[in-house]
């Protein structure tokens, strides 16, 4: 899925192992940023979660009655060459989505693949990539709530967060180096948010890992921003952690 939002920007929906060749080094499964995939994950953020071993999704098709064409008919009352040639107990069509859904969890994808596009029907693409002038300048991970066990986990620590509507989550956001400070970041959430909008949800969470100090302070210590990133965005903090590190940022959608 592309998006052309113009001044030679694109959004893509990550849907197919292409698509996955364009997210940023720094964000790759097999780099330093790795903790995007930790989210997916309730217990430790394992490789096991990658669901390498979980079978493609695959429609089983309808088998024919004994008797085959002759048989249908005559049940039917009609000649053989009379049957209907619409057969209501034939699977329907897979949508577009449900199609690359499948083809993403086929043996031999990406397990990364499959975990960003296993609610492709429902809510669309959960990895977003920012490109400027055909370049990946930056990435976003952002899907339902249901779909990041471990931001559930974290959640359920701050029981006063409203429980409905079930939020959608960015888990990560990530700029590449030659481009950070240009608000190329706040530009990609955006552009989820209203995908987020569009798929009905109402709002939308994000949860930073704040420095025990300004020192310590850095850009690759945390997939998830920062409080004050999200807070130039329109968010604001719904709960927070007992020494204060782990704001929740919550954002109502239009």
């Amino acid at each position: 899925m592309r998006i052309d939002i113009g001044g030679g920007f694109e959004l893509v929906g990550v849907e197919s192992a292409d698509d996955l060749a364009l997210v940023p080094p720094c964000t790759r499964d097999d780099a330093d940023h790795a903790t995007c995939t930790w989210w997916e994950d309730a217990d430790k953020g394992s490789k096991a979660a990658h669901l390498d071993a979980r079978p493609a999704n695959v429609t089983p098709r309808a088998t024919a009655p004994a008797g085959g064409k002759a048989a249908l008919a005559a049940f039917l009352g009609a000649e053989v060459s009379e049957a209907p040639a619409f057969n209501p107990f034939a699977p329907k069509a897979p949508t577009r989505e449900e199609a690359l859904r499948d083809a993403a969890a086929a043996p031999g994808q990406p397990a990364k693949l499959r975990l960003l596009t296993r609610q492709l029907p429902i809510s669309g693409p959960m990895g977003w990539i920012l490109l400027a002038k055909g370049e990946p300048v930056a990435y976003c991970q952002a899907g339902p709530l249901s779909a990041f066990p471990r931001a559930q986990r974290l959640r359920d620590r701050y029981p006063d967060l409203p429980s409905t509507p079930p939020p959608a989550v960015v888990t990560c956001i990530s700029v590449v180096p030659a481009v950070r400070g240009s608000a190329l970041g706040s530009a990609l959430v955006e552009g989820v948010l209203t995908r987020l909008s569009g798929a009905g949800f109402a709002a939308v969470e994000a949860y930073p890992e704040e420095p025990a100090t300004a020192a310590a302070l850095d850009a690759e210590a945390t997939s998830s921003a920062t409080q004050r990133f999200w807070e130039r965005l329109g968010f604001a903090v719904a709960a927070t952690g007992p020494d204060g590190r782990w704001p929740v940022m919550r954002r109502v959608l239009e």
